[in-house]
């Protein structure tokens, strides 16, 4: 028996979708975009893609690189045809979308609090990069020279719960606020 085709969005719905997830959203990188709309089964990746690359050459979104990612901020022209032709997507998708940004974006907010990456330098040098931020200043950065990816992901894994405990011990240590 052949599987029932999901319903696909239109090209302009495609577009118009994206615009509205950047707007409610804020600022997003491609990954945050990809997981919000594919956990939420509002877009698949191929056409999430697509759609912010011509949003991106139409000038309606402004793509810059951060951190081996690309960084999407919805621009005034965004804004604008967002407002003229939001009518034109579904009611349903709307809530779906706006029911699913506050979680959404608490745990961007968290992840941009705490951030933990690899970088792979040479054959035997993986770097796991870690941090934590706060009101869009950095508190605390590492970099940790490591000898093999599995370690290095070992380290990125376990930073989001071990991160501030890590942070205050150093504030301690280094304040010589923890004596005995």
């Amino acid at each position: 028996m052949a599987e029932v085709p999901q319903y696909r969005l239109g090209e302009v719905e495609r577009k118009l979708l994206t615009l509205y997830a950047l707007r409610e959203l804020g600022p997003c990188n491609n990954l945050q975009l990809i997981a919000f709309m594919t956990e939420n089964d509002l877009m698949n990746y191929f056409d999430l893609q697509l759609a912010l690359y011509e949003l991106a050459q139409r000038g309606q979104v402004l793509k810059e690189p951060v951190c081996g990612d690309e960084r999407y901020t919805i621009t005034p022209e965004g804004e604008q045809a967002t407002e003229l032709f939001v009518s034109r997507l579904g009611e349903s998708a709307l809530v779906k979308l706006r029911a699913a940004v506050p979680d959404f974006s608490e745990r961007m907010r968290k992840e941009r609090e705490l951030f933990a990456q690899i970088s792979h330098e040479s054959r035997n040098e993986y770097h796991a990069q870690m941090g934590i931020a706060e009101g869009g200043m950095q508190l605390l950065r590492l970099d940790l020279s490591l000898p093999t990816a599995e370690l290095a992901d070992r380290f990125r894994a376990a930073w989001a719960e071990n991160a501030r405990e890590i942070y205050d011990f150093i504030i301690n240590r280094l304040s010589g606020e923890d004596l005995p």
